[in-house]
């Protein structure tokens, strides 16, 4: 009895540790890599872990400085990008790729725009596909 007692006390610690461990995990967040990073294109959605996703929703008021022009400020663009937890979406989180905000938090996780790719180029429309670099750590 008195075994069994003990024993049940040892599981009953060693699961409360392995839920603590979890709650307090380090490393990069899964679907990013070792620094935390992602790369996507507009539509596409990463899932973080099992409860949370991204998508990459669209790009607006692109200001930025065309790639074949010298301009005295970098200009910005607006990032749209939608989190998703347990099925369930968010507000629209709003970024920026050049000024503040550039990063804000959400379920628990900090969405930081590192680069928005490509420039836009003098004389043309706006670049037809665009690529978002971003950093993802845990808030």
């Amino acid at each position: 009895m008195k075994k069994t007692r003990v024993r049940m006390m040892v599981a009953g610690c060693a699961m409360l540790m392995a839920g603590c461990a979890r709650m307090h995990s380090t490393g990069p967040i899964p679907g990013t890599d070792e620094l935390g990073e992602i790369t996507l294109s507009v539509g596409e959605t990463r899932l973080l872990n099992e409860d949370v996703s991204v998508t990459f929703g669209r790009v607006g008021d692109d200001s930025r400085c065309p790639a074949n022009v010298q301009c005295i400020t970098a200009g910005n663009a607006v990032v749209t990008l939608l989190i998703q937890e347990r099925g369930e979406r968010s507000e629209p989180l709003q970024l920026n790729s050049h000024s503040n905000p550039r990063s804000r938090t959400e379920e628990g996780m900090r969405f930081e725009v590192i680069s928005l790719d490509p420039l836009p180029t003098a004389g043309q429309g706006p670049p037809s596909t665009y690529t978002v670099r971003l950093r993802i750590t845990r808030a």
